[in-house]
């Protein structure tokens, strides 16, 4: 009869204690850091935890040839590509945000590109789940009223007041110096403020 060596047991050992490893209670940079070394699922865990505010901060670029869902697919992709870069000494949300927005700025910039904007076409259009979940999240009317503020505007608000970033985390995320975010955010509520005030004179 022929026994496993101890080699080989171990070597099993160490196979099943890498598939028990509960990911859910990794840290971010100890998900990157398994993910670079091979594991998919580490990744699959840091797209579950940061796919809808992926998609909050997405959400105000997408339009009717493109949707939110998309954005974030592709996010993730480049976010994968370039995991090799990412520093471990700043945390890893700020630096996926900062590759979903510069996405976002490229994506409105081809559109401009490609056609002139026109509010009756643009203005009202169907999104795929991820748009119609994040709309049924937020009010209706400060949903509404946020997708009528310029991009530069929206985003700020966003990461600041549904997703309680900081405002350096924010100057992380879209490349702006701190007192530029705070100058932005003021405008920004100023701007929703009226936007609001024109929607209730309307009704």
């Amino acid at each position: 009869m022929e026994y496993t060596s101890t080699v080989a047991l171990g070597g099993w050992r160490e196979k099943l204690k890498g598939l028990s490893i509960q990911r859910e209670r990794l840290t971010d940079n100890e998900l990157v850091e398994r993910t670079l070394k091979g594991d998919v699922r580490s990744y699959e865990e840091l797209i579950n935890r940061y796919e809808r505010l992926v998609a909050r901060v997405l959400y105000p670029y997408a339009k009717r040839e493109i949707s939110t869902e998309d954005l974030v697919q592709e996010t993730f992709l480049r976010a994968y590509d370039r995991l090799d870069t990412f520093n471990p000494d700043y945390r890893f949300k700020t630096w996926l945000l900062a590759i979903a927005n510069n996405l976002g700025v490229d994506t409105l910039r081809r559109r401009r590109e490609v056609v002139e904007f026109n509010p009756e076409v643009h203005a009202g259009y169907s999104g795929g789940p991820e748009d119609e979940a994040l709309e049924a999240e937020l009010s209706k009317s400060v949903q509404d009223a946020i997708t009528t503020l310029p991009e530069a505007y929206g985003v700020p608000l966003i990461l600041r007041y549904s997703e309680g970033l900081s405002y350096a985390e924010i100057s992380e995320v879209l490349g702006l110096t701190v007192p530029a975010v705070k100058s932005r955010l003021f405008r920004a509520r100023n701007m929703l403020a009226e936007r609001m005030r024109e929607a209730e004179e309307k009704v």
